[in-house]
């Protein structure tokens, strides 16, 4: 009866110390954690609810780095089930990224619309206002208006030096331009001259309109800077060689003509077609007199579709309408 007795007891206590020993292990491989769903979509394992604020809290910074006005938010409350996991899976699972998936974000714009055309984008109000005002005291027949815009995506904004160089071109586009009365001086050379703006020139006979409109939009220095002559005309318009010759240069410009084609005709002319939507020829190519090389286009330093057409004899511009005017 003893013996049966021990027997009995030692069984018991090494199944109590077995029982204990699995519960051990369970204890040290599980530990208690809450699962996470938004909209019922599972995001994952979190030790506490307050893990979850600080992943959410650190998403919400990394947003507003890139604009700290975002307003950053969930569609829904999140929703927490207590659960046990193995210790592990809490360091493999990647949290902030199916977290980051349910962020919703919405940026504020601040465009500056000119005539109903929006000409710049600003991440602050201050900075469009201020555009705004500058366009209206230097052009005030021009309708413009700051216009707020909500995105989800922020996209690309207007930088200060991209924007004045928008106010300029805007501003010489649409400011009267008060012509300087100018002298005529004899011309005792058998060639014709002709005076259109603040330079004169010597016209010429052997070349032709680069293209078939004939309206000009903005004149040989008109403004500083500009060294050619604007022609108005719809975009992918084809653009004709002024002359037979050797293009020198076919692409994109970074300095503001966008994408252009430098000419090379001989006896030190050369000429410049600017701001094109398609280029047909290229480097090294020999073109002839009217042969099309390109299409009219706003690329570069440009508000609207034209030909900005250059002349330059030795390196030096003149004014082209000289050359074109009786053809």
């Amino acid at each position: 009866m003893l013996s049966t007795l021990r027997f009995l007891f030692f069984t018991v206590f090494t199944l109590a110390l077995i029982f204990l020993a699995v519960v051990m292990t369970i204890i040290n491989t599980y530990k208690p954690a809450v699962r996470a769903y938004i909209n019922g979509r599972f995001i994952g394992y979190f030790s506490n609810e307050q893990q979850f604020d600080e992943v959410y809290n650190d998403l919400v910074a990394e947003k507003q780095n890139i604009d700290p006005n975002v307003k950053v938010y969930l569609e829904s409350e999140p929703v927490f089930e207590t659960s046990y996991i193995r210790d592990s899976l809490l360091s493999e699972q990647n949290i902030y990224t199916n977290l980051r998936a349910e962020i919703k974000t919405e940026f504020t714009l601040y465009d500056v619309a000119v005539d109903g055309e929006t000409k710049m984008k600003f991440t602050t109000q201050d900075e469009a206002e201020n555009y705004v005002e500058k366009l209206k005291a230097e052009v005030d027949t021009l309708n413009t208006e700051v216009i707020i815009e909500k995105v989800a995506e922020l996209g690309e904004t207007t930088s200060i030096e991209r924007a004045d160089a928008i106010l300029k071109d805007i501003v010489d586009r649409n400011k009267p331009v008060e012509i300087p009365e100018v002298e005529v001086q004899p011309v005792y050379t058998p060639v014709i001259t002709t005076y259109t703006g603040p330079t004169y020139v010597v016209a010429t006979d052997d070349g032709i309109w680069p293209t078939v409109y004939r309206r000009i939009n903005c004149g040989y220095g008109e403004y500083y800077g500009h060294q050619g002559i604007d022609l108005g005309g719809s975009t992918g318009t084809d653009i004709y060689a002024y002359r037979t010759g050797t293009v020198v240069f076919a692409g994109w410009d970074a300095t503001g003509y966008g994408n252009c084609i430098r000419i090379n005709h001989g006896d030190g002319m050369t000429t410049l077609y600017a701001h094109c939507s398609a280029l047909y020829v290229s480097a090294g190519d020999v073109v002839t007199q009217g042969q099309t090389i390109a299409a009219i286009g706003e690329t570069g330093w440009a508000t609207g579709p034209h030909l900005h057409f250059e002349i330059r004899l030795n390196g030096i511009a003149v004014n082209p309408y000289s050359y074109i005017i009786n053809k």
